[in-house]
């Protein structure tokens, strides 16, 4: 089983983080056909073979996905796509 684990720091404060992680949350949705849902500041998702939440705090997003073997080959490229995502919506 393969995991992703990404933090990242911001300085938006939790509701605007929030806002703009909502594409992130569609990345999510459409590429891993993900069901997902919010418990609190907590997103949660999970599909056949993969399952993890984005946290999102004051000052810091964190992803943590964990991926079964079938999906396990795809670790690289769901992490590098993560960074983009967060990248171009926590800039």
């Amino acid at each position: 089983m393969a995991t992703i684990h990404v933090r990242r720091a911001h300085q938006l404060g939790r509701e605007a983080a929030r806002r703009r992680l909502e594409e992130l949350v569609h990345y999510l949705q459409d590429k891993l056909e993900a069901e997902l849902h919010w418990e609190g500041e907590r997103l949660v998702f999970k599909r056949s073979g993969a399952s993890g939440e984005v946290v999102i705090g004051d000052d810091f997003v964190e992803v943590n996905v964990k991926l079964g073997l079938l999906l396990s080959p795809m670790r690289g490229l769901l992490e590098q796509a993560i960074h983009r995502q967060l990248d171009a919506e926590l800039a």
